[in-house]
């Protein structure tokens, strides 16, 4: 790969994975593929699996039957999760792993028609606060990378991979503040960019400091789930027991804020705990349409369109959040206050952290030079209004809002 002076970057990220060559010559993207984060393992007794969109596609063709696991990569910093059974086989999570990353080189390698062996490879600023998880999840990462047939990996942050990709088109030296937000995590990070020094291999001086925090799309999707669709599955319903009234455990719903879990909850004790509560709250309507959720392994289903909810509010000020299966009708109307309402907790940490960042070096607002955001979940209007309050919004820039990363990577030294 190194005879043609192209470089290879691959952003694995939590809800959404990218692979990008660039020609280092020219600086010039010359190949990118992108595809969720996603694995499907059918209901068969051999180890048959679907990788990204066709895993989603599948996993709706069949019925909602098997497993679908995303947010894999969360798994590589939990050192508790050493490996999951999947119909008789074990696979750890740096094997997960492994087959996603598998995917996107194939994709890159095709195009190429030869073997991919070098690649930069991103990783969060911050995989976990305890130095023990952070190495654990830094070697499984590079374990699944190795496994999947690279050879040479270096890894880089991917805030600081993102500031390359703005500071391609500088035309003056600035000191930028790269908020990268995924699905999982946001990263940030200030250094001092400039065109000229792009080329330079040591960058270390030039990086102010970096962090992040684990607040990333998902747990907005989290928070649209509990406050504005679960009172559509019963929450907050009441039953008699003894002469009582009491409300149902919000347990029942803290379980389907992650839909990844949810084939957990059809066999389990909750499970049989509902039919109890829909008997004792008179056959309540809204507990019935929590039995037919589980029952028939709708929640992927309903969590796709508050996903969709989410991206609406993206680009205007009101939606709603439709879902209809079975004898399910959820139309909810949400709109952008709502949506602020909703995740403020996140945004005020974001908020405070960012301040915090700045503080640590002595570096004020007006100091910031420009401020580059990027990541799925910067399409969050909540989240892009931090910036506009400290910073204003001419200093605001985005680029390819999935991309910049890996190519950022793939032009990285």
């Amino acid at each position: 790969m190194n005879n043609n002076n192209f470089q290879c970057g691959l952003d694995f990220g939590t809800s959404n994975s990218v692979i990008t060559i660039s020609d280092l010559n020219t600086k010039e993207q010359v190949f990118s593929y992108s595809d969720s984060s996603l694995l499907y393992f059918p209901e068969v007794n051999d180890m048959v699996y679907f990788v990204g969109k066709e895993a989603q596609n599948k996993y709706v063709e069949e019925k909602m039957k098997g497993r679908l696991l995303k947010s894999v990569k969360s798994l590589l910093r939990q050192d508790n999760f050493l490996y999951t059974w999947i119909y008789g086989k074990k696979l750890t999570p740096d094997e997960l792993a492994t087959l996603l990353i598998k995917n996107l080189k194939n994709k890159a390698e095709e195009y190429l028609g030869k073997e991919i062996l070098e690649v930069v490879l991103g990783r969060p600023a911050v995989f976990s606060e305890n130095p023990k998880k952070e190495q654990i999840a830094e070697n499984r990462l590079l374990t699944a990378a190795h496994n999947a047939g690279f050879k040479d990996v270096r890894l880089q942050l991917e805030p600081i991979a993102a500031a390359f990709s703005y500071e391609k088109n500088l035309i003056r030296p600035e000191k930028v503040l790269v908020a990268d937000f995924g699905g999982g995590t946001s990263d940030f990070t200030i250094m001092n960019l400039s065109s000229n020094r792009i080329f330079d291999k040591d960058r270390k001086s030039d990086i102010l400091i970096h962090g992040g925090l684990y607040i990333g799309g998902d747990l907005f999707d989290s928070e649209i789930m509990w406050h504005k669709v679960t009172p559509h599955l019963g929450r907050g319903v009441k039953y008699k027991s003894y002469n009582k009234e009491l409300e149902i455990p919000s347990v029942l719903f803290r379980e389907l804020r992650n839909w990844e879990r949810s084939f957990l909850l059809k066999d389990s004790k909750l499970r049989r705990s509902i039919d109890s509560y829909y008997v004792f709250s008179g056959n309540n309507y809204l507990i019935n349409n929590l039995r037919v959720l589980i029952d028939n392994n709708y929640i992927f289903s309903l969590f796709k369109k508050i996903e969709k909810s989410k991206i609406d509010l993206s680009t205007q000020k009101e939606t709603l959040i439709e879902f209809e299966e079975n004898v399910i009708s959820i139309s909810e109307q949400f709109n952008i206050d709502d949506f602020e309402k909703t995740i403020q907790q996140y945004t005020d940490d974001i908020r405070n952290y960012i301040l915090e960042l700045m503080n640590t070096i002595n570096v004020a607002p007006k100091d910031i030079d420009a401020v580059f955001i990027t990541g799925g979940s910067s399409l969050v209007v909540p989240i892009r209004n931090i910036f506009h309050q400290i910073f204003g919004k001419e200093k605001i820039h985005s680029g390819d809002t999935f991309n910049s990363v890996a190519y950022g990577l793939s032009i990285s030294y």
